[in-house]
């Protein structure tokens, strides 16, 4: 379930977004920090569920408001933001994810049922990751964020029906995966 610091800033109080794009693109270095504020969050929440923990998800995370930062000039202030900013923040895990290779390594001893559960985690994660970029994506902000279907279209710049079907295909996927049956 999406949490309310998604859609209030740190500060408390809600933040016009025209506002304060208008303020960052005429330089108030302020009103920028403000809006990375308001948006770092979610973006970082993305990139981990594309790319899991760690250091690459943060970069991806830095990544995205530098190229945000750089093509501020050429947003238009009448369009909202957060479409916008996960579309970068999206192509950012899917280029890392394509230099990305995945191995799983494979373990011949007795397991325990700690270290069975971290290896069944482990084979999930690697079957999300080897979903389409899009399906993968629509499928995370969906059933781990706990977005509603239009917020994961606007986020993705995608329509409802193209996110529900992105969806429907990713599980279908999961469960043709050979150990997608478990239950």
């Amino acid at each position: 379930m999406r949490g309310i610091e998604a859609t209030i800033p740190l500060t408390g109080a809600i933040v016009d977004d025209k506002g304060l794009i208008a303020r960052a693109k005429a330089g108030d270095d302020q009103a920028f920090e403000d809006l990375l504020r308001q948006f770092e969050r979610p973006v970082l929440g993305l990139c981990t569920r594309m790319l899991g923990q760690g250091g690459e998800a943060e970069e991806a995370a830095q990544d995205t408001f530098l190229k945000f930062h750089r093509a501020l000039g050429s947003f238009d202030e009448e369009r909202r933001i957060e479409p916008w900013l996960f579309r970068i923040a999206f192509n950012q895990c899917r280029d890392r994810l394509r230099r990305r290779r995945v191995s799983v390594p494979l373990i011949d001893a007795p397991i325990a049922p700690v270290a069975e559960a971290a290896i069944v985690l482990a084979e999930v994660r690697e079957a999300i990751s080897r979903l389409p970029d899009r399906e993968r994506a629509a499928l995370l902000l969906r059933e781990i964020e706990g977005l509603e279907t239009a917020e994961v279209a606007e986020r993705l710049g995608a329509s409802e029906l193209t996110v529900r079907s992105q969806i429907s295909r990713a599980r279908a996927r999961l469960r043709e995966w050979p150990g997608g049956g478990r239950r």
